[in-house]
């Protein structure tokens, strides 16, 4: 059995597009305010946290594009950074710290929580479904 009988294309490539959307709208709020970013990122316990504040919101708009335009890399490169945010999500959670989440730049004040952990599952899953596109956007045949 073939993954597009699992996973019909339409609904892969709604995966796909509403994860980019939710990277473009994480990525431009961090680009937005790089100096509160990195001192988020720092509460995080992020090592170069002012470094990051700049790579991590461009390689989210850099998913976002990957997503639109070749929805299955983009895929399996949203995977492995949603697991490496959630990874330090969970740390987070674990230690009881109460640190300012920064997912969504400074529009993100809520301090991380399981509720951050269970939202990223979501889109982890939403990865998931994108990765099961094999071509292109333009050569996809999903209606």
């Amino acid at each position: 059995m073939a993954v597009d009988d699992l996973l019909p294309a339409a609904v892969a490539l709604v995966a796909a597009l509403v994860l980019a959307l939710v990277f473009v709208v994480a990525g431009v709020a961090k680009l937005r305010r790089p100096g509160a970013t990195a001192e988020d990122f720092a509460e995080l316990g992020l090592p170069l946290a002012g470094p990051l504040a700049v790579v991590v919101p461009v390689v989210e708009l850099a998913c976002a594009a990957l997503l639109v335009v070749v929805p299955g890399w983009g895929g399996v490169a949203s995977f492995g950074l949603l697991a490496l945010f959630t990874a330090n999500l969970a740390v987070v959670v674990r230690s009881g710290r109460v640190v300012r989440c920064a997912c969504f730049g400074a529009a993100d004040r809520d301090p991380v929580s399981v509720r951050h952990l269970v939202r990223n599952a979501v889109l982890a899953v939403l990865a998931l479904a994108a990765a099961t596109i094999a071509e292109p956007i333009w050569a996809i045949d999903a209606f």
